[in-house]
């Protein structure tokens, strides 16, 4: 009988641990590497334009950031709602160098990742790398440069990397 007991705790367990560990792993973006010194350091937040819209925007104050975490190739901000709020990466639809990043309702696009530290769009997608512009909403905005074209960056705006970084 101990034996038959002990083999359902092992198979419970195992069966538990894929499940505990599957919990994603929430992080800040913060900005990196910016051009302009003043676009450094900064963590992106939803800056709310509509019913389930926002655009992506940095602050300096990691109080106002969200976390984000992946759901397969999905990044979805937690706005403490009950749905999900995922990054939007604005498809190409005017030949366009760069194209606004947005934090709508919904899943969002698919094809991020982090890689090392890195977080990232898909190539195949037309991701040719992060800007960061001083824009409209009185806070640095966050686009996305398009890789099938050449930008002429204006001087309000920063090429940047955007780091994952991990929340206890």
């Amino acid at each position: 009988m101990k034996f038959i007991t002990s083999l359902v705790m092992l198979a419970a367990a195992a069966i538990a641990a894929p499940i505990a560990s599957s919990s994603p792993k929430h992080f800040h973006l913060k900005s990196t590497g910016a051009t302009n010194a003043e676009h450094n350091n900064l963590y992106v937040y939803a800056y709310h334009t509509g019913a389930g819209l926002n655009d992506a925007v940095l602050t300096s104050d990691i109080n106002t950031a969200s976390s984000v975490y992946l759901n397969g190739t999905n990044a979805l901000f937690d706005l403490k709602t009950e749905f999900p709020w995922g990054v939007v990466a604005v498809g190409d639809t005017n030949y366009a160098s760069w194209e606004p990043i947005l934090i709508n309702a919904g899943q969002g696009s698919d094809g991020f990742s982090v890689k090392g530290n890195n977080f990232q769009w898909s190539e195949a997608s037309g991701f040719g790398g992060w800007l960061v512009c001083d824009w409209y909403h009185n806070a640095p905005q966050l686009f996305y440069l398009n890789r099938y074209y050449s930008a002429t960056i204006p001087s309000s705006c920063s090429k940047v990397q955007l780091q994952a970084e991990y929340i206890n």
